[in-house]
């Protein structure tokens, strides 16, 4: 069976859709729209963007002490150490109870060199030692996370596109919620039903082309995962995978099958070649926009409206609400 595909969004058609979204506030249930690209997801896709995005914040850790900047350095520590949460600690620990402690306690030991580093940075420069201490509590820190990868993801999830295309659906989530952060937004980037909303609040700020950043930590956030998170998986995994699964089912004179909800979907390979590429650009088009602090509606619809809809239409992702619907209806036939 062929999935059926989601129109991609030209940038030429982003303000006849504004429109649309606009009119259809009004004629869709919020309850609907809220859950508009929410994506389904395994468990497997939220722990690999899990550790991507550890792995994002221990790294700013290192780059703000390397400018003298303990305060927001201390800031990334304490939120890779919050994005480990017991749940997640449970579960690697029923894998491997030595990896659940080491990554706790590298954790925990992260936020502690930091902390103390405030005082040194309070009397001048940071010692040299100081930054040296952190960047190994990194580094090894990434080493435990690596083993975490392999002990709680299966090798087959971690060859599997459709994961990967998981793992990147959830980070330009992320990237769409620390950039609402860091702008301050009054709104939820990650909602596309906001869209109305942020374009009204563009529309009435003179037209404004930049935006003020209130919270440089959260800004900083965004920008590591779109400038290196993000495109590094793109380039080193997904594009990859994509490539080699389309090329192997092109030999077989088939098109790239992917599972969704039990249903193959089989885009043609030309089509995953054409979408591979457009993928690319809108991606490169997120990261100029998070450094050019645009507006949060442009950002909104650079995910929204060109990044989600080419990762449903390419890799089968479904939305939740979609998924429970699917359930849902299994268990009444049933």
């Amino acid at each position: 069976m062929r999935m059926r595909k989601i129109p991609f969004m030209l940038y030429s058609m982003r303000f006849p859709l504004v429109f649309l979204v606009l009119a259809s506030s009004f004629l869709i249930p919020v309850s609907h729209l809220v859950y508009a690209h929410t994506f389904s997801t395994s468990e497997s896709a939220e722990f690999l963007s899990l550790t991507d995005q550890i792995r994002a914040e221990t790294a700013l850790v290192t780059i703000n002490l390397e400018n003298n900047n303990a305060t927001l350095a201390q800031a990334h520590a304490e939120k890779a150490s919050s994005l480990l949460d017991n749940n997640t600690l449970s579960e690697v620990r029923e894998r491997n109870n030595r990896i659940a402690n080491s990554l706790e306690s590298g954790l925990e030991q992260l936020v502690g060199n930091v902390t103390s580093s405030l005082a040194s940075t309070s009397l001048g420069q940071m010692p040299q030692d100081r930054i040296q201490s952190t960047n190994q509590a990194v580094m090894s820190l990434n080493d435990i996370m690596a083993e975490a990868v392999t002990a709680r993801v299966e090798s087959e999830q971690q060859n599997n596109v459709t994961t990967w295309a998981m793992v990147l659906a959830d980070l330009v989530n992320v990237v769409l919620s620390d950039y609402g952060n860091a702008t301050g937004s009054s709104f939820d980037l990650t909602d596309i039903s906001n869209i109305a909303q942020a374009n009204t609040t563009s529309s009435t700020s003179n037209m404004t082309t930049t935006t003020t950043i209130v919270d440089t930590a959260a800004y900083q956030s965004a920008q590591y995962l779109v400038n290196n998170t993000i495109l590094q998986l793109f380039n080193d995994t997904l594009k990859p995978l994509t490539t080699s699964s389309n090329g192997t089912s092109s030999d077989n004179n088939n098109a790239t099958t992917i599972t969704q909800g039990g249903q193959d979907t089989s885009p043609a390979a030309g089509n995953m070649t054409s979408d591979i590429h457009q993928l690319e650009a809108n991606l490169l088009q997120l990261k100029d926009d998070i450094n050019g602090k645009a507006t949060p509606n442009e950002v909104m619809m650079t995910a929204h409206l060109n990044i989600h809809p080419l990762l449903m239409q390419s890799y089968g992702l479904t939305l939740e609400q979609e998924e429970e619907e699917h359930d849902s209806d299994h268990g009444e036939e049933q």
